[in-house]
């Protein structure tokens, strides 16, 4: 790609990520169109392939910045040290909330990639798969305080519930303003007090 992209005012790359994830999240890889990308993103087609040379950079592109956003949270939980689990996932959930208001197709677009078969690119994603969307299960895991549950066994259950909740929290967010959005993390932290009511020993039930 050209190097030139980068010395783009901030505001401008974000719009050609942003536009590009939603054309790709909307459709399949051939079928979308770097005319209509362009058109999202108030650009010349022209000036679209002045910065990537054709649609199958512009694609990998956009999802190894995504993979990068993506890991970029995973660092901030552990270098923050929380080791309490529904401190934990809470945080989790706001940084992924304030993903979504910045760029939000973001998850649309990577999880559509993880099922692309277009062989133009289907190479290239295989490679890439590996840390597509990872959760951070085994992350969690090594380092919450397990002392606090009730019954320890009962961790990676309970993790399972509270990853398909937080799932179902964020979906079908992409056309909502903040405010909805942070209702919605309202919503889910009362979902989590509720669950830490029956897993954590009562020394521990502060409210989140």
């Amino acid at each position: 790609m050209n190097q030139s992209y980068f010395q783009l005012p901030s505001y401008k790359q974000k719009n050609l990520l942003n536009s590009g994830y939603k054309l790709f999240a909307l459709y399949p890889y051939k079928k979308a169109s770097m005319n209509a990308i362009a058109s999202e993103a108030d650009i010349s087609k022209s000036l679209l392939f002045y910065y990537f040379k054709d649609k199958k950079e512009y694609y990998l592109f956009l999802f190894n910045t995504a993979i990068n956003f993506l890991d970029e949270q995973k660092e901030e939980s552990v270098n923050k040290k929380i080791n309490d689990f529904f401190q934990l996932i809470n945080k989790t959930v706001e940084r992924r909330m304030k993903m979504i208001n910045d760029y939000p197709y973001l998850y649309k677009f990577v999880t559509k990639a993880y099922y692309e078969s277009f062989e133009e690119i289907k190479l290239e994603l295989d490679k890439r798969k590996k840390i597509m969307l990872q959760t951070g299960e085994e992350e969690i895991l090594k380092i919450i305080d397990y002392d606090k549950f009730k019954n320890p066994s009962d961790v990676k259950i309970l993790l399972d519930i509270v990853l398909s909740a937080a799932e179902g929290c964020m979906r079908g967010l992409e056309d909502l303003d903040i405010s909805k959005m942070e209702q919605k993390v309202s919503e889910f932290k009362d979902m989590m007090n509720s669950l830490k009511k029956y897993y954590y020993k009562e020394e521990f039930l502060i409210k989140l």
